[in-house]
This record gives structure tokens, sequence and C-alpha cells, in this order.
């Protein structure tokens, strides 16, 4: 992270983004606490911060990953609108992954893979993908296809981030989105821990933003 921070100490418009995306976070962190912004005020809130971190990857000529960002975002309103669009949050969530194995597979490609470590602890979070998939099955209902495919591009996105040579900060996003969407999967289909509304928002958004922060570092191919 040494580099991106020395490159954002001298970029005043990129923290005004970044600080502004932290402010929108923080604040939609209050709506599971009891004090939600009224419709649709909190859904403005919700996304703002997300976009702003994909106007932050633009800014720094990733335009790529400002697309997956983007995407989450699209997501984060269709599941905040009411009534909530939840297949429609599926999709966008799931195109928006799908561009993040496209950028960790990219690095994977470019830059060889990590050895030891990174392999087990690969075929440990796929096994853990197996069981919790086997386990909400039953939950998923008419949506059981399409929340199978979404969790399955999760995992895989968090796989292709462990074995490549990703930034580590991108990595701890990529695992904190399988967090995130356990948690969230939980809660949504088999309505078990109904307290940890807040649990998945800030696991979520420090997701986008470590994956932010992580994906626009130098890349060897970059300089």
């Amino acid at each position: 992270m040494t580099a991106l921070s020395q490159r954002l100490a001298g970029d005043r418009t990129a923290q005004i983004i970044l600080g502004l995306s932290a402010l929108f976070g923080l604040a939609y962190l209050f709506h599971d606490f009891g004090l939600a912004a009224p419709y649709p005020v909190n859904v403005v809130i919700k996304a703002a911060g997300i976009i702003l971190l994909a106007v932050f990857a633009w800014q720094q000529k990733h335009p790529v990953l400002a697309l997956g960002l983007f995407l989450g975002s699209l997501g984060d309103i269709f599941l905040a609108l009411e009534p909530t669009q939840l297949a429609a949050g599926i999709g966008a969530f799931g195109l928006g992954h799908l561009v993040y194995i496209y950028l960790f597979a990219r690095i994977r490609l470019n830059e060889g893979g990590r050895g030891g470590w990174s392999r087990i602890a690969a075929l440990a979070l796929a096994a853990y993908g197996v069981v919790i998939l086997s386990w909400l099955q039953p939950y998923f209902g008419e949506l059981q296809v399409p929340a199978s495919i979404y969790n399955a591009i999760i995992l895989i996105m968090a796989v292709l981030a462990l074995i490549g040579r990703a930034p580590p900060l991108a990595v701890a996003g990529a695992l904190l989105f399988v967090v995130s969407d356990s948690v969230l999967a939980v809660r949504l289909f088999a309505e078990q821990l109904p307290w940890a509304g807040w649990v998945v928002w800030v696991t979520y958004y420090l997701a986008q933003a470590f994956i932010a922060l992580g994906l626009t570092e130098p890349r060897p191919e970059d300089v």
C-alpha cells in the first residue's frame, strides 16, 4: 500500500472522493441502529458510497474496476428499493463480481500465482463454499438457481484473489465479500442472525473499498 499512499498524498481530488465515500458509508451504518434516513433518501445514501468508489477508480484510470464498482452500487439500489428487487440486485452484484473475476484472473495470468499457504487457503475456502451452499439450498426457494450461481461467483472471485499475486488489500477485500455475503444469505434466506445487518454493511463496504484501493495500486505492467 506504500505506493498508493504516496500517490494519494499528493492527489487532493482522490482524497476528497474517498473521504466522501467513507462518510456515506458511515452514514448508512446507522440504518441498522434505528436512525435510518427516510425513503428514498436512504437509497441514495446507500449507493453513494460505492458510486464514489467507482468515481475514484475512474479517476485513477481503472475504467474496468470502475464498472465493477458501479454494478455493485446498482445492486445496492435494487436491494434498498421498496419493494426490494432481489432478483435484479443479485444480477447486478453478480455482474460486478464477474468484473472482479476478470481483474483477478488477469493478475494471475500476467504475474503468476502464489504457492504454499495461498493454495491451502483457497482449498479451505472452496470447501467452506460447498458446505454453506449445500446448507442454504432449501432456503433459496424460487431463487435457488440465481442465488447459487451468485454465491459460486463470489467464491471463484475470492479463490482467484488468493492464488494470484493480487495486492494484499484487494485479497482482504475479496475475503470480506465472502463474509458479508455469507451473513447476508443466512439473514435473507434462512432468516437467522437478525441482529447482524451492521455486520453485512461494514464487511461489504470495506470489501468494496479494499478492492478499489488494492486494484488501483501500480502493477508491474504499469511501471
